[in-house]
């Protein structure tokens, strides 16, 4: 019995620490091919729990995205279905809050929770579609001034963190795609390794192919 219990403890840590994705598209190479499997660690930032209508988001045991790590992450343009359902998508990290970062042919401070942001004319649409669609709050702009929930607010405080992340500089050219920012709750975890295809056994290695996959490279 007590065997039993601990092997169904054992799957079921494994069922919610590690998840294997397909990878789909060109965005991440040359590191990564359309078709490849990788594995991909669900508390590297703390395990996300919650985030529907019954229960709030939660992440456990938190830890901040770091620059130049490749992360999962639900894709946060599609607002039809609740965060967990939405595809998944996997970018590398170029921007934490505080940061300042390239958007197209803009610049752009990374906002991040609990900061002091004053509205500007060069932020308040973003500012405003933050609250609209990853803070859950009611924000409009009137005459130049933005409102949120009824109020006109000059200093911005979200509840988030957000990252900038971006496909494989190859990844980019390929797809005209340049980044997107990702509020925390939407993050699922970081890629750790490929497990499919095998690498290639180095000279004088194993014949039969089954060395172990390198650790996944980082994008500074």
């Amino acid at each position: 019995m007590a065997l039993t219990v601990t092997i169904l403890l054992m799957l079921a840590f494994r069922a919610l620490a590690f998840t294997v994705y397909t990878v789909r598209g060109t965005a991440l190479e040359p590191a990564f091919s359309d078709g490849d499997r990788v594995l991909v660690n669900r508390w590297s930032y703390g395990l996300r729990t919650g985030g529907g209508k019954m229960f709030r988001y939660v992440r456990w045991v938190a830890r901040p995205v770091e620059r130049g790590e490749l992360v999962v992450f639900n894709n946060p343009a599609d607002t039809a279905r609740p965060v967990s359902r939405r595809k998944a998508m996997a970018y590398y990290c170029k921007g934490v809050p505080g940061d300042t970062v390239k958007a197209g042919n803009a610049t752009l401070v990374v906002p991040g929770k609990g900061r002091h942001i004053a509205v500007t004319a060069g932020n308040i649409a973003l500012l405003c579609r933050i609250y609209n669609m990853y803070e859950g709050r009611k924000a409009y702009i009137r005459q130049g001034r933005l409102y949120v929930d009824g109020r006109r607010t000059e200093c911005a405080t979200l509840a988030y963190d957000y990252y900038w992340l971006e496909p494989s500089r190859q990844g980019a050219a390929q797809t005209g795609v340049k980044g997107m920012l990702v509020p925390e709750n939407h993050v699922v975890g970081r890629v750790v390794v490929r497990v499919w295809p095998l690498p290639n056994p180095p000279e004088g290695g194993n014949a039969d192919g089954n060395s172990p996959s390198p650790t996944l490279p980082r994008e500074a």
